[in-house]
Protein backbone atom coordinates (compact mmCIF):
# COMPACT_ATOMS: atom_id res chain seq x y z
CA UNK A 1 0.00 0.00 0.00
CA UNK A 2 1.12 3.41 -1.21
CA UNK A 3 2.11 4.95 1.81
CA UNK A 4 0.01 8.47 2.63
CA UNK A 5 1.47 12.09 1.02
CA UNK A 6 2.89 14.09 3.44
CA UNK A 7 1.13 17.81 2.39
CA UNK A 8 3.18 20.86 2.55
CA UNK A 9 1.58 24.41 3.39
CA UNK A 10 -0.33 25.04 0.21
CA UNK A 11 1.25 27.20 -2.01
CA UNK A 12 -0.18 30.70 -3.50
CA UNK A 13 -1.60 29.93 -7.77
CA UNK A 14 1.04 31.46 -10.08
CA UNK A 15 0.46 34.66 -10.78
CA UNK A 16 0.94 34.73 -14.65
CA UNK A 17 0.53 38.39 -14.86
CA UNK A 18 3.26 38.95 -12.69
CA UNK A 19 5.23 36.01 -14.18
CA UNK A 20 5.04 37.15 -17.72
CA UNK A 21 6.56 40.81 -16.37
CA UNK A 22 9.50 39.06 -14.75
CA UNK A 23 10.58 37.37 -17.70
CA UNK A 24 9.85 40.08 -19.71
CA UNK A 25 11.72 42.26 -17.30
CA UNK A 26 14.79 39.93 -17.70
CA UNK A 27 14.64 40.08 -21.54
CA UNK A 28 14.61 43.68 -22.14
CA UNK A 29 18.21 43.65 -20.74
CA UNK A 30 19.33 42.59 -23.86
CA UNK A 31 17.50 44.66 -26.47
CA UNK A 32 20.08 44.77 -28.50
CA UNK A 33 20.59 40.67 -28.76
CA UNK A 34 16.89 40.47 -28.66
CA UNK A 35 16.42 42.40 -31.44
CA UNK A 36 18.82 40.54 -33.77
CA UNK A 37 17.00 37.71 -32.36
CA UNK A 38 13.77 38.52 -33.49
CA UNK A 39 15.00 40.18 -36.87
CA UNK A 40 16.81 37.02 -37.77
CA UNK A 41 13.60 34.88 -36.65
CA UNK A 42 11.20 37.33 -39.10
CA UNK A 43 14.02 36.55 -42.24
CA UNK A 44 14.11 33.01 -41.24
CA UNK A 45 10.12 32.76 -41.55
CA UNK A 46 10.06 34.73 -44.53
CA UNK A 47 12.26 33.32 -46.45
CA UNK A 48 10.60 29.93 -45.41
CA UNK A 49 7.24 30.87 -46.06
CA UNK A 50 7.65 32.24 -49.91
CA UNK A 51 9.20 28.68 -50.73
CA UNK A 52 5.79 27.02 -50.71
CA UNK A 53 4.43 29.68 -53.51
CA UNK A 54 7.63 29.06 -55.62
CA UNK A 55 6.52 24.95 -55.43
CA UNK A 56 2.80 25.81 -56.29
CA UNK A 57 3.86 27.73 -59.41
CA UNK A 58 6.35 24.74 -60.22
CA UNK A 59 3.52 22.17 -59.98
CA UNK A 60 1.28 24.35 -62.24
CA UNK A 61 3.99 24.53 -64.78
CA UNK A 62 4.40 20.79 -64.81
CA UNK A 63 0.81 20.32 -64.39
CA UNK A 64 0.42 22.52 -67.83
CA UNK A 65 3.38 21.35 -69.36
CA UNK A 66 1.79 17.90 -69.54
CA UNK A 67 -1.28 18.84 -70.88
CA UNK A 68 -0.41 21.20 -73.77
CA UNK A 69 2.69 19.07 -74.19
CA UNK A 70 5.19 22.43 -73.78
CA UNK A 71 7.25 22.15 -71.06
CA UNK A 72 9.25 24.84 -69.95
CA UNK A 73 12.31 23.27 -67.60
CA UNK A 74 14.52 26.21 -67.50
CA UNK A 75 11.65 28.03 -65.93
CA UNK A 76 10.74 25.19 -63.53
CA UNK A 77 14.35 24.36 -62.28
CA UNK A 78 14.80 27.77 -61.55
CA UNK A 79 11.44 27.71 -59.25
CA UNK A 80 13.02 24.99 -57.71
CA UNK A 81 16.68 26.42 -57.82
CA UNK A 82 15.01 28.99 -55.88
CA UNK A 83 13.58 27.22 -53.48
CA UNK A 84 16.56 25.45 -52.43
CA UNK A 85 18.24 29.06 -52.06
CA UNK A 86 15.68 30.20 -49.92
CA UNK A 87 15.37 27.52 -47.48
CA UNK A 88 19.53 27.19 -46.94
CA UNK A 89 19.00 31.16 -46.25
CA UNK A 90 16.03 30.62 -43.49
CA UNK A 91 18.29 27.66 -41.96
CA UNK A 92 20.97 29.78 -41.35
CA UNK A 93 19.09 32.85 -39.43
CA UNK A 94 17.09 30.39 -37.72
CA UNK A 95 20.58 29.02 -36.49
CA UNK A 96 21.53 32.55 -35.61
CA UNK A 97 18.36 33.13 -33.91
CA UNK A 98 18.89 30.28 -31.86
CA UNK A 99 22.53 31.23 -30.99
CA UNK A 100 21.86 34.99 -29.85
CA UNK A 101 19.07 33.71 -27.97
CA UNK A 102 21.19 30.97 -26.20
CA UNK A 103 23.42 33.85 -25.48
CA UNK A 104 20.56 35.26 -23.77
CA UNK A 105 19.37 32.59 -21.73
CA UNK A 106 22.59 31.49 -20.34
CA UNK A 107 23.54 34.96 -19.08
CA UNK A 108 20.04 35.59 -17.67
CA UNK A 109 20.71 31.83 -15.73
CA UNK A 110 24.11 33.23 -14.94
CA UNK A 111 23.25 36.38 -13.65
CA UNK A 112 20.00 34.91 -11.23
CA UNK A 113 22.17 32.56 -10.00
CA UNK A 114 24.65 35.19 -8.43
CA UNK A 115 22.09 37.20 -7.79
CA UNK A 116 20.53 34.08 -5.45
CA UNK A 117 23.59 33.78 -3.94
CA UNK A 118 23.82 37.51 -3.19
CA UNK A 119 20.83 37.31 -1.88
CA UNK A 120 21.80 34.52 0.54
CA UNK A 121 24.27 36.39 2.27
CA UNK A 122 22.36 39.59 2.45
CA UNK A 123 19.16 37.65 4.16
CA UNK A 124 18.68 38.23 7.61
CA UNK A 125 18.98 35.20 10.22
CA UNK A 126 15.12 35.27 10.83
CA UNK A 127 14.26 34.74 6.87
CA UNK A 128 16.86 32.40 6.76
CA UNK A 129 15.24 30.38 9.16
CA UNK A 130 11.94 30.19 7.36
CA UNK A 131 13.65 28.28 4.39
CA UNK A 132 14.78 24.96 4.07
CA UNK A 133 18.46 24.48 2.81
CA UNK A 134 17.21 21.88 0.13
CA UNK A 135 14.33 24.46 -0.86
CA UNK A 136 16.69 27.08 -1.79
CA UNK A 137 19.37 24.77 -3.11
CA UNK A 138 16.60 23.85 -5.45
CA UNK A 139 15.79 27.48 -6.28
CA UNK A 140 19.35 27.99 -7.69
CA UNK A 141 19.78 24.87 -9.53
CA UNK A 142 16.28 23.38 -10.33
CA UNK A 143 14.30 26.65 -10.86
CA UNK A 144 16.91 28.49 -12.87
CA UNK A 145 17.60 25.63 -15.34
CA UNK A 146 13.38 25.47 -16.03
CA UNK A 147 13.24 29.04 -16.43
CA UNK A 148 16.28 28.87 -18.63
CA UNK A 149 15.53 25.59 -21.09
CA UNK A 150 11.62 27.43 -20.66
CA UNK A 151 12.48 30.65 -22.27
CA UNK A 152 15.23 29.30 -24.37
CA UNK A 153 12.40 26.36 -26.46
CA UNK A 154 9.51 28.39 -25.73
CA UNK A 155 11.00 31.57 -26.83
CA UNK A 156 11.74 30.56 -30.60
CA UNK A 157 8.51 28.38 -30.77
CA UNK A 158 6.44 31.48 -29.92
CA UNK A 159 8.11 33.70 -31.91
CA UNK A 160 8.82 31.95 -35.44
CA UNK A 161 5.11 30.53 -34.57
CA UNK A 162 3.48 34.07 -34.40
CA UNK A 163 5.56 35.05 -37.64
CA UNK A 164 4.55 32.33 -39.32
CA UNK A 165 1.12 32.36 -38.57
CA UNK A 166 1.27 36.19 -39.99
CA UNK A 167 3.51 35.22 -43.18
CA UNK A 168 1.19 32.14 -44.11
CA UNK A 169 -2.09 34.10 -43.35
CA UNK A 170 -1.10 37.01 -46.03
CA UNK A 171 0.59 34.16 -48.51
CA UNK A 172 -3.20 31.83 -48.45
CA UNK A 173 -4.93 34.92 -48.47
CA UNK A 174 -2.91 35.37 -51.95
CA UNK A 175 -4.26 32.49 -53.05
CA UNK A 176 -8.27 32.43 -52.32
CA UNK A 177 -9.64 34.15 -49.29
CA UNK A 178 -12.08 31.33 -48.46
CA UNK A 179 -9.85 29.07 -48.70
CA UNK A 180 -8.57 31.23 -45.63
CA UNK A 181 -11.23 31.65 -43.83
CA UNK A 182 -12.01 28.16 -43.96
CA UNK A 183 -8.80 27.90 -42.38
CA UNK A 184 -8.42 30.68 -39.75
CA UNK A 185 -11.80 30.10 -38.44
CA UNK A 186 -10.14 27.46 -36.22
CA UNK A 187 -7.93 29.40 -34.34
CA UNK A 188 -10.25 30.54 -32.00
CA UNK A 189 -10.73 26.83 -31.28
CA UNK A 190 -7.13 26.33 -30.59
CA UNK A 191 -6.94 29.27 -28.37
CA UNK A 192 -9.89 27.84 -26.59
CA UNK A 193 -8.12 24.70 -25.99
CA UNK A 194 -4.26 26.87 -24.85
CA UNK A 195 -6.71 28.46 -22.07
CA UNK A 196 -8.35 25.10 -20.91
CA UNK A 197 -4.58 23.49 -20.87
CA UNK A 198 -3.13 26.44 -19.03
CA UNK A 199 -6.11 27.25 -16.45
CA UNK A 200 -6.15 23.35 -15.15
CA UNK A 201 -2.24 22.82 -15.23
CA UNK A 202 -0.73 26.46 -13.83
CA UNK A 203 -1.03 25.60 -10.14
CA UNK A 204 -0.14 21.72 -10.51
CA UNK A 205 3.37 22.92 -12.25
CA UNK A 206 3.68 25.64 -9.07
CA UNK A 207 2.78 22.61 -6.59
CA UNK A 208 5.17 20.43 -8.49
CA UNK A 209 7.99 22.62 -7.71
CA UNK A 210 7.34 23.40 -4.47
CA UNK A 211 7.09 19.38 -3.42
CA UNK A 212 10.66 19.14 -5.39
CA UNK A 213 12.37 21.66 -3.15
CA UNK A 214 11.30 19.71 -0.25
CA UNK A 215 12.08 16.48 -1.62
CA UNK A 216 15.37 18.22 -1.84
CA UNK A 217 15.82 19.10 1.51
CA UNK A 218 15.10 15.46 2.59
CA UNK A 219 17.55 14.48 -0.38
CA UNK A 220 20.31 16.90 1.38
CA UNK A 221 19.14 15.86 4.91
CA UNK A 222 19.71 12.21 4.17
CA UNK A 223 23.17 12.50 2.78
CA UNK A 224 24.06 15.14 5.21
CA UNK A 225 22.87 12.56 8.37
CA UNK A 226 23.24 9.14 6.80
CA UNK A 227 25.77 8.41 9.79
CA UNK A 228 22.76 8.97 12.41
CA UNK A 229 20.36 7.68 9.94
CA UNK A 230 22.29 3.87 10.08
CA UNK A 231 23.36 4.05 13.38
CA UNK A 232 19.84 4.22 14.45
CA UNK A 233 19.08 1.97 12.21
CA UNK A 234 16.05 4.44 11.09
CA UNK A 235 16.99 3.66 7.11
CA UNK A 236 13.37 2.17 6.22
CA UNK A 237 11.76 5.56 8.11
CA UNK A 238 14.62 7.70 5.81
CA UNK A 239 12.68 5.82 2.89
CA UNK A 240 9.53 6.13 4.17
CA UNK A 241 9.52 9.95 4.10
CA UNK A 242 11.49 10.00 0.91
CA UNK A 243 8.66 8.34 -0.71
CA UNK A 244 6.10 10.54 0.71
CA UNK A 245 7.69 13.29 -0.81
CA UNK A 246 8.40 11.53 -3.75
CA UNK A 247 4.49 11.09 -4.30
CA UNK A 248 3.66 14.06 -3.74
CA UNK A 249 5.94 15.20 -6.48
CA UNK A 250 4.84 13.00 -8.53
CA UNK A 251 1.17 13.06 -8.00
CA UNK A 252 1.42 17.31 -9.33
CA UNK A 253 3.72 15.84 -11.71
CA UNK A 254 1.87 13.70 -13.71
CA UNK A 255 -1.24 15.75 -13.24
CA UNK A 256 0.59 18.82 -15.08
CA UNK A 257 1.48 16.39 -17.88
CA UNK A 258 -1.52 15.31 -17.99
CA UNK A 259 -4.04 18.42 -18.74
CA UNK A 260 -0.95 20.02 -20.59
CA UNK A 261 -1.07 16.76 -23.04
CA UNK A 262 -4.39 17.06 -23.75
CA UNK A 263 -3.68 20.01 -26.25
CA UNK A 264 -1.59 17.78 -29.01
CA UNK A 265 -4.16 14.81 -30.10
CA UNK A 266 -6.56 17.96 -30.00
CA UNK A 267 -4.71 19.81 -31.89
CA UNK A 268 -3.78 17.01 -33.98
CA UNK A 269 -7.83 16.46 -34.61
CA UNK A 270 -8.35 20.25 -35.59
CA UNK A 271 -5.30 19.64 -38.35
CA UNK A 272 -6.75 16.96 -39.85
CA UNK A 273 -9.83 17.85 -39.90
CA UNK A 274 -8.40 21.11 -42.10
CA UNK A 275 -6.98 18.94 -44.40
CA UNK A 276 -10.38 17.79 -45.37
CA UNK A 277 -11.69 21.48 -45.28
CA UNK A 278 -9.35 22.22 -47.78
CA UNK A 279 -9.46 18.95 -49.84
CA UNK A 280 -13.07 19.70 -50.52
CA UNK A 281 -13.16 23.29 -51.00
CA UNK A 282 -9.66 22.74 -53.27
CA UNK A 283 -11.87 20.48 -55.28
CA UNK A 284 -14.76 22.53 -56.07
CA UNK A 285 -12.38 25.95 -56.77
CA UNK A 286 -10.38 23.62 -59.27
CA UNK A 287 -13.54 22.48 -61.05
CA UNK A 288 -14.84 25.98 -61.48
CA UNK A 289 -11.10 27.38 -62.36
CA UNK A 290 -11.17 29.81 -59.55
CA UNK A 291 -7.54 28.09 -58.40
CA UNK A 292 -4.76 26.33 -60.17
CA UNK A 293 -3.40 22.76 -59.48
CA UNK A 294 -0.64 23.97 -58.02
CA UNK A 295 -2.15 26.63 -55.54
CA UNK A 296 -3.93 23.42 -53.97
CA UNK A 297 -0.73 22.33 -53.39
CA UNK A 298 0.68 25.37 -51.96
CA UNK A 299 -1.98 25.98 -49.89
CA UNK A 300 -2.01 22.61 -48.81
CA UNK A 301 1.39 23.45 -47.45
CA UNK A 302 0.59 26.64 -46.41
CA UNK A 303 -2.43 25.03 -43.91
CA UNK A 304 0.04 22.78 -42.35
CA UNK A 305 2.40 25.41 -41.85
CA UNK A 306 -0.29 27.37 -40.39
CA UNK A 307 -1.15 24.71 -37.67
CA UNK A 308 2.30 23.11 -36.93
CA UNK A 309 3.35 26.69 -35.08
CA UNK A 310 -0.15 26.83 -33.00
CA UNK A 311 0.36 22.84 -32.50
CA UNK A 312 4.39 23.45 -31.35
CA UNK A 313 3.35 26.54 -28.87
CA UNK A 314 0.74 24.07 -26.91
CA UNK A 315 3.39 21.41 -27.11
CA UNK A 316 5.59 23.74 -25.37
CA UNK A 317 2.95 25.02 -22.75
CA UNK A 318 3.84 22.97 -20.49
CA UNK A 319 7.31 24.70 -20.73
CA UNK A 320 5.82 27.96 -21.00
CA UNK A 321 4.25 27.31 -17.54
CA UNK A 322 7.12 25.62 -15.85
CA UNK A 323 8.94 28.31 -16.31
CA UNK A 324 6.44 30.69 -15.24
CA UNK A 325 6.44 28.89 -11.71
CA UNK A 326 9.70 28.66 -11.70
CA UNK A 327 10.60 32.54 -12.58
CA UNK A 328 7.59 33.21 -9.35
CA UNK A 329 9.91 31.08 -7.32
CA UNK A 330 13.03 32.63 -7.99
CA UNK A 331 11.48 36.40 -7.67
CA UNK A 332 9.63 35.70 -4.57
CA UNK A 333 13.18 34.47 -3.45
CA UNK A 334 15.14 37.35 -4.73
CA UNK A 335 12.11 40.14 -3.01
CA UNK A 336 12.85 39.21 0.62
CA UNK A 337 13.67 42.40 2.10
CA UNK A 338 17.71 42.16 2.79
CA UNK A 339 18.84 42.42 6.28
CA UNK A 340 18.00 45.77 7.66
CA UNK A 341 21.62 47.85 8.69
CA UNK A 342 20.38 51.66 8.22
CA UNK A 343 23.65 52.91 9.95
CA UNK A 344 26.98 53.63 7.51
CA UNK A 345 29.10 54.53 11.10
CA UNK A 346 32.13 52.31 11.21
CA UNK A 347 33.19 50.85 14.69
CA UNK A 348 37.26 50.41 14.91
CA UNK A 349 37.81 48.54 18.28
CA UNK A 350 36.65 48.22 21.77
CA UNK A 351 38.23 51.14 24.11
CA UNK A 352 35.85 50.24 27.28
CA UNK A 353 33.47 47.18 28.07
CA UNK A 354 30.31 45.51 26.45
CA UNK A 355 26.87 46.01 28.15
CA UNK A 356 23.47 44.32 28.06
CA UNK A 357 21.29 46.79 29.45
CA UNK A 358 17.57 44.73 29.94
CA UNK A 359 18.33 43.20 27.29
CA UNK A 360 14.70 40.98 26.23
CA UNK A 361 14.68 39.09 22.92
CA UNK A 362 12.26 36.35 21.53
CA UNK A 363 12.44 34.81 18.34
CA UNK A 364 8.47 34.31 18.17
CA UNK A 365 6.94 37.58 19.77
CA UNK A 366 4.75 36.01 22.47
CA UNK A 367 7.69 33.72 23.34
CA UNK A 368 10.61 35.45 25.29
CA UNK A 369 14.33 33.54 24.99
CA UNK A 370 16.18 36.56 26.73
CA UNK A 371 14.13 38.03 29.46
CA UNK A 372 15.34 41.33 31.15
CA UNK A 373 19.15 40.43 31.17
CA UNK A 374 21.82 42.79 32.07
CA UNK A 375 24.97 42.57 32.63
CA UNK A 376 28.73 44.15 31.98
CA UNK A 377 32.12 42.84 30.49
CA UNK A 378 34.98 45.30 30.73
CA UNK A 379 37.92 45.12 27.64
CA UNK A 380 40.01 41.96 28.40
CA UNK A 381 37.51 39.59 30.30
CA UNK A 382 36.82 36.35 30.13
CA UNK A 383 33.04 36.06 30.72
CA UNK A 384 31.72 32.61 31.04
CA UNK A 385 27.93 32.08 30.08
CA UNK A 386 26.74 28.92 31.87
CA UNK A 387 23.48 27.38 32.25
CA UNK A 388 21.04 23.89 31.13
CA UNK A 389 20.56 23.47 27.11
CA UNK A 390 17.86 25.89 26.04
CA UNK A 391 18.59 28.48 29.04
CA UNK A 392 19.30 31.05 25.91
CA UNK A 393 23.15 31.23 26.29
CA UNK A 394 24.27 30.79 22.60
CA UNK A 395 21.01 33.21 21.63
CA UNK A 396 23.10 35.83 23.84
CA UNK A 397 26.27 35.92 21.21
CA UNK A 398 23.99 35.88 18.82
CA UNK A 399 22.42 39.27 19.62
CA UNK A 400 25.91 40.54 19.85
CA UNK A 401 26.84 39.47 16.68
CA UNK A 402 23.28 41.87 15.65
CA UNK A 403 22.69 38.18 13.73
CA UNK A 404 19.30 39.32 15.33
CA UNK A 405 17.83 42.65 16.80
CA UNK A 406 16.93 43.13 20.34
CA UNK A 407 13.21 43.48 21.24
CA UNK A 408 14.17 45.56 24.51
CA UNK A 409 16.60 46.82 25.99
CA UNK A 410 20.09 47.47 24.06
CA UNK A 411 23.47 46.18 23.95
CA UNK A 412 25.99 48.74 24.10
CA UNK A 413 30.10 48.98 23.00
CA UNK A 414 32.10 51.54 24.87
CA UNK A 415 28.51 53.21 26.03
CA UNK A 416 27.08 53.20 22.36
CA UNK A 417 24.05 51.20 21.16
CA UNK A 418 25.37 48.64 18.96
CA UNK A 419 22.51 49.29 16.74
CA UNK A 420 23.84 52.68 15.76
CA UNK A 421 27.26 51.23 14.17
CA UNK A 422 26.95 49.39 10.88
CA UNK A 423 26.34 45.62 11.42
CA UNK A 424 29.22 44.80 9.13
CA UNK A 425 31.06 46.73 10.90
CA UNK A 426 30.66 44.66 14.80
CA UNK A 427 30.53 41.82 13.19
CA UNK A 428 34.39 42.44 12.13
CA UNK A 429 35.46 42.71 15.73
CA UNK A 430 34.26 39.31 16.31
CA UNK A 431 36.15 35.88 15.90
CA UNK A 432 34.05 32.38 16.49
CA UNK A 433 34.81 29.42 17.60
CA UNK A 434 31.94 26.86 18.08
CA UNK A 435 31.31 23.63 18.93
CA UNK A 436 30.16 22.56 15.07
CA UNK A 437 33.38 23.98 12.87
CA UNK A 438 33.13 25.92 10.03
CA UNK A 439 35.93 23.95 7.59
CA UNK A 440 35.53 23.67 3.83
CA UNK A 441 36.53 21.30 0.94
CA UNK A 442 39.56 22.69 0.64
CA UNK A 443 43.50 22.17 2.06
CA UNK A 444 44.04 22.95 5.27
CA UNK A 445 46.19 25.62 4.64
CA UNK A 446 43.29 27.70 3.06
CA UNK A 447 41.06 26.98 5.85
CA UNK A 448 43.23 29.02 7.88
CA UNK A 449 43.84 31.60 6.05
CA UNK A 450 40.09 32.63 5.52
CA UNK A 451 40.72 34.19 8.49
CA UNK A 452 43.08 37.10 6.64
CA UNK A 453 42.87 36.37 3.23
CA UNK A 454 46.10 38.19 2.42
CA UNK A 455 47.96 36.11 5.20
CA UNK A 456 51.54 35.12 4.85
CA UNK A 457 52.88 31.57 4.84
CA UNK A 458 54.96 32.82 8.29
CA UNK A 459 52.06 34.15 9.22
CA UNK A 460 49.60 31.00 9.00
CA UNK A 461 51.99 28.36 10.52
CA UNK A 462 52.66 30.74 13.11
CA UNK A 463 49.46 31.09 14.51
CA UNK A 464 48.79 27.05 13.49
CA UNK A 465 51.57 26.62 16.23
CA UNK A 466 50.03 29.16 18.95
CA UNK A 467 46.78 26.91 17.99
CA UNK A 468 49.05 23.80 18.81
CA UNK A 469 47.90 22.45 15.47
CA UNK A 470 51.28 22.68 13.35
CA UNK A 471 52.48 19.23 14.91
CA UNK A 472 49.33 17.29 14.30
CA UNK A 473 49.20 19.11 10.59
CA UNK A 474 52.76 18.67 9.46
CA UNK A 475 52.62 14.48 10.49
CA UNK A 476 50.12 14.31 7.42
CA UNK A 477 51.20 13.29 4.19
CA UNK A 478 50.55 16.22 2.29
CA UNK A 479 50.94 18.96 5.47
CA UNK A 480 49.73 22.10 5.32
CA UNK A 481 48.51 21.54 1.77
CA UNK A 482 46.71 18.09 2.26
CA UNK A 483 42.68 18.44 0.94
CA UNK A 484 40.24 18.05 3.68
CA UNK A 485 37.33 16.11 2.29
CA UNK A 486 33.50 17.32 1.74
CA UNK A 487 32.20 16.01 4.83
CA UNK A 488 35.75 17.23 6.78
CA UNK A 489 35.92 13.80 8.18
CA UNK A 490 39.39 12.83 7.12
CA UNK A 491 40.71 14.42 10.79
CA UNK A 492 39.16 14.24 13.84
CA UNK A 493 36.73 16.44 15.74
CA UNK A 494 39.62 17.79 18.48
CA UNK A 495 41.96 18.49 14.89
CA UNK A 496 39.52 20.20 13.51
CA UNK A 497 38.64 22.56 16.33
CA UNK A 498 42.31 23.26 16.33
CA UNK A 499 42.54 24.98 12.47
CA UNK A 500 39.36 26.61 13.49
CA UNK A 501 41.61 28.19 16.44
CA UNK A 502 44.48 28.85 14.29
CA UNK A 503 42.00 30.77 11.87
CA UNK A 504 40.33 32.49 14.29
CA UNK A 505 44.11 33.21 15.63
CA UNK A 506 45.33 34.59 12.49
CA UNK A 507 42.24 37.19 11.77
CA UNK A 508 43.10 38.76 15.12
CA UNK A 509 39.77 39.79 16.64
CA UNK A 510 39.17 42.32 19.28
CA UNK A 511 36.09 39.64 20.79
CA UNK A 512 36.15 36.31 21.04
CA UNK A 513 33.37 33.39 21.22
CA UNK A 514 33.37 30.44 22.12
CA UNK A 515 30.53 28.32 22.13
CA UNK A 516 31.06 24.64 23.86
CA UNK A 517 34.48 24.47 21.52
CA UNK A 518 35.36 21.10 24.09
CA UNK A 519 32.35 19.62 24.42
CA UNK A 520 32.53 16.76 21.90
CA UNK A 521 36.29 15.89 22.35
CA UNK A 522 37.66 13.65 25.27
CA UNK A 523 39.63 14.72 28.16
CA UNK A 524 43.24 14.80 26.90
CA UNK A 525 42.23 16.49 23.51
CA UNK A 526 40.30 19.59 25.18
CA UNK A 527 43.75 20.19 27.58
CA UNK A 528 45.33 20.72 24.30
CA UNK A 529 42.13 22.78 22.98
CA UNK A 530 42.35 24.80 25.85
CA UNK A 531 45.55 25.44 25.56
CA UNK A 532 44.86 27.07 22.25
CA UNK A 533 41.98 28.81 23.30
CA UNK A 534 43.87 30.23 26.42
CA UNK A 535 46.19 31.76 23.98
CA UNK A 536 43.82 32.75 21.85
CA UNK A 537 42.07 34.95 24.76
CA UNK A 538 44.92 36.45 25.67
CA UNK A 539 44.09 40.46 25.92
CA UNK A 540 41.02 40.27 24.08
CA UNK A 541 37.07 40.28 25.51
CA UNK A 542 35.77 36.56 25.24
CA UNK A 543 32.64 35.30 25.78
CA UNK A 544 32.83 31.49 26.66
CA UNK A 545 29.91 29.49 26.59
CA UNK A 546 30.31 26.08 28.11
CA UNK A 547 29.17 23.16 30.08
CA UNK A 548 32.38 21.55 31.18
CA UNK A 549 32.48 24.11 34.23
CA UNK A 550 36.41 22.92 34.79
CA UNK A 551 37.30 24.98 31.77
CA UNK A 552 35.44 28.53 33.45
CA UNK A 553 37.59 28.13 36.33
CA UNK A 554 39.20 31.26 35.72
CA UNK A 555 37.01 33.77 33.95
CA UNK A 556 37.13 37.11 35.20
CA UNK A 557 32.99 36.66 35.73
CA UNK A 558 30.76 34.18 35.42
CA UNK A 559 27.13 34.68 34.31
CA UNK A 560 24.34 31.33 35.27
CA UNK A 561 21.08 31.28 32.77
CA UNK A 562 18.15 29.86 33.31
CA UNK A 563 15.38 30.40 31.55
CA UNK A 564 16.71 33.61 30.00
CA UNK A 565 17.67 35.05 33.27
CA UNK A 566 20.70 35.77 35.07
CA UNK A 567 20.22 33.78 38.36
CA UNK A 568 24.13 34.22 39.36
CA UNK A 569 26.71 35.99 38.85
CA UNK A 570 30.59 36.68 40.04
CA UNK A 571 33.70 34.85 40.02
CA UNK A 572 34.46 31.02 40.83
CA UNK A 573 35.11 31.70 44.05
CA UNK A 574 32.32 34.42 44.35
CA UNK A 575 29.54 31.57 43.24
CA UNK A 576 31.18 28.79 45.45
CA UNK A 577 30.26 30.47 48.69
CA UNK A 578 26.54 31.51 47.01
CA UNK A 579 26.18 27.84 47.23
CA UNK A 580 23.74 28.03 44.35
CA UNK A 581 23.42 26.72 41.10
CA UNK A 582 27.18 26.70 39.67
CA UNK A 583 28.47 24.96 43.03
CA UNK A 584 25.31 22.19 42.73
CA UNK A 585 26.18 21.56 39.21
CA UNK A 586 30.16 21.62 40.11
CA UNK A 587 29.56 19.06 42.88
CA UNK A 588 27.47 16.68 39.99
CA UNK A 589 29.94 16.89 37.40
CA UNK A 590 33.07 16.26 39.46
CA UNK A 591 30.43 13.09 41.14
CA UNK A 592 30.14 12.15 37.65
CA UNK A 593 33.59 12.48 36.44
CA UNK A 594 32.80 15.34 34.21
CA UNK A 595 35.14 18.27 35.57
Amino acid sequence: MAPRPRRLPPEKPTNVKEAIKNIFGLLMGYKLKLSITVICGILSTVFSVISPLLIGLATTAIFDGINSGNMNLEYIINLLITVVILYIISAVFSYLQSYFLLEITTDISYNLRKELIEKITHLSMGEMDKNTRGDILSRITNDVDSLQTGLNQTFNQLLSGVITIVGVTIMMLSINIWLTLATIVLIPIAFLIITFVTKHSQDYYTKQLTYRGSLNGQIEESFTGHEIIRSYNQEEQSMETFREDNENWYEQEWKSKFYSSLSAPLMNFISNFQYVIIAVLGAVFVLQNAIAVGDILAFIQYSKNFTTPIQQITRVMNMVQTAMAASERIFGFLEIENEENPSKEKIEKINDSITFENVTFGYTKDEPVIKNLTFTAKKGEKIAIVGETGAGKTTIVKLLMRFYDVDDGEIKIDGVNINSYDKHSVRSLVGMVLQDTWLFNDTIYNNIKYGKLDATEEEIISASKEAHADHFIRQIPEGYQSELNEDVDNISHGQKQLLTIARTIISNKQILILDEATSSVDTRTEKIIQKAMDKLMEKRTSFVIAHRLSTVRDADKIIVIEDGRIIEQGSHEELLEQKGYYYNTLNTQRRENIV
